[in-house]
């Protein structure tokens, strides 16, 4: 009997069918799914004026306004135990706890500044140089939301609840 397909690598994602045609398995055909949504929603909302960035911005934007006008909140994760961000990080995660506000787990902050940058012009990134990306509030478009926006409501929806320790992880991809 064969092993089971090594689901931690990228080379090993397809798996044989009943035909023994080689296909791509659910679970990274998902990661795949989400990545290409995430870059799509953080690209659309960028381009959009969409964005809100940094913990000041989030946290200020998150106490003076309707939580109805957030699509979502990003974190990555990798700053989650970071001991210069982590009070910062647990305020803003707990005030999105209490007023309802969708989280969704991403694995790098880099990754999230390299996809925002990539979608702005090269006179808007240099402006753009001293923000941070720690976390990132995603605001409604009124009056329907783009489908990239659907698919992450889509995975928020299954993934109910807004603790952010037993949120699932996007694992973001780069992409040229």
């Amino acid at each position: 009997m064969a092993d089971p397909p090594d689901k931690t690598s990228n080379y090993n994602s397809f798996i044989p069918d009943s035909t023994g045609a080689m296909v791509l398995d659910d679970e990274m055909s998902q990661q795949v799914t989400l990545n290409v949504s995430m870059q799509q929603c953080l690209a659309q909302a960028n381009s959009e004026g969409r964005l809100i960035s940094g913990f000041k911005n989030v946290f200020t934007f998150l106490e003076n306004n309707s939580s109805e006008l957030i699509l979502f909140c990003i974190l990555p994760e990798n700053l989650w135990n970071d001991s210069r961000r982590k009070a910062a990080f647990r305020l803003v995660a707990s005030f999105c706890d209490e007023r309802r506000v969708r989280m969704i787990k991403v694995d790098d902050d880099q990754l999230v500044r390299k996809i925002i940058e990539r979608t702005s012009s090269s006179q808007l990134s240099a402006g753009k140089a001293d923000l941070s990306f720690e976390c990132v509030l995603v605001l409604r478009r009124w009056p329907d939301q783009p489908c990239c926006d659907a698919e992450l409501l889509r995975h928020h929806a299954r993934f109910p609840g807004h603790d952010f320790d037993n949120l699932p992880l996007v694992r973001l991809l780069e992409s040229s």
